[in-house]
């Protein structure tokens, strides 16, 4: 496959390397241009000697870098083709943000505000717009989550899936979309902490704790009651976040 000529050439925002540690910021544009769609999976890259010469570095150092993306599979070096962005960089990209939250608060901080301003909001539409058919599929969740406290990841497949329900109940696809993004980048959050395998009495109590918070939603979205739904759905984000937050300040000490 070769460069799209019908747009512009992509390595035009490539600025030279003058600083130490070449490698890593040949790294960062890449995965930059890739993030922004600059760079498009199966798109092939210029030669080496290009290269090296966009970025304003030596071939030792180029290929330092080449390799290390293709080592996070970011790129898929092809012999005798050249090198392309591979079509499953998403991932790498995906998990790279979520994990990068776990180590700025701040940022976790600013996710779990969004999250509540979001779902409260859902729930308050949802309890308006609920089928009866979203209803028994949230119940399957609930039944879900309480057949598998002591499965962290179906438990937390369950969990997923009942926000998910929740924000397809408003027949609203933005905000379904938004759900699923913020809920996404929040995963590895709580597969760490708010599912840890319940080896301690106190693991069995937050998973139970949560069950009876889902329930309480799901009340609220039954009667219709649509400040009800977004105060019970409120609660259940800030006591799940209490416990993300906790479990920052635990790992930061």
């Amino acid at each position: 496959m070769t460069v799209n000529s019908a747009r512009p050439e992509p390595l035009q925002e490539v600025i030279p390397i003058r600083r130490i540690s070449l490698s890593d910021k040949i790294i960062d544009q890449i995965v930059d241009l890739i993030s922004r769609n600059v760079l498009q999976p199966g798109e092939r890259l210029p030669s080496e000697k290009d290269l090296c010469k966009r970025f304003g570095v030596g071939r030792a150092t180029l290929r330092e870098a080449l390799r290390s993306l293709a080592v996070m599979g970011i790129l898929d070096g092809r012999v005798g083709e050249g090198t392309f962005v591979s079509h499953n960089n998403q991932r790498y990209l995906e998990r790279n943000l979520q994990w990068g939250l776990l180590l700025d608060p701040k940022k976790v901080g600013d996710l779990l505000e969004t999250r509540l301003m979001l779902e409260t909001q859902t729930a308050f539409s949802a309890a308006r717009k609920a089928t009866a058919a979203d209803l028994e599929a949230m119940e399957g969740t609930i039944q879900g989550m309480e057949n598998s406290v002591d499965r962290p990841e179906q438990y937390l497949r369950f969990d997923l899936e009942f926000h998910l329900l929740v924000a397809q109940a408003t027949q609203n696809t933005i905000l379904h979309q938004l759900v699923s993004m913020t809920r996404g980048y929040l995963q590895a959050w709580i597969k760490e902490s708010l599912v840890s395998p319940p080896s301690r009495p106190e693991d069995r109590h937050r998973a139970q704790t949560s069950i009876r918070e889902h329930r309480a939603v799901l009340r609220a979205l039954r009667s219709g009651q649509a400040e009800q739904a977004r105060q019970a759905m409120r609660a259940h984000i800030l006591s799940s976040s209490a416990d993300l937050h906790q479990h920052l300040e635990q790992t930061s000490t």
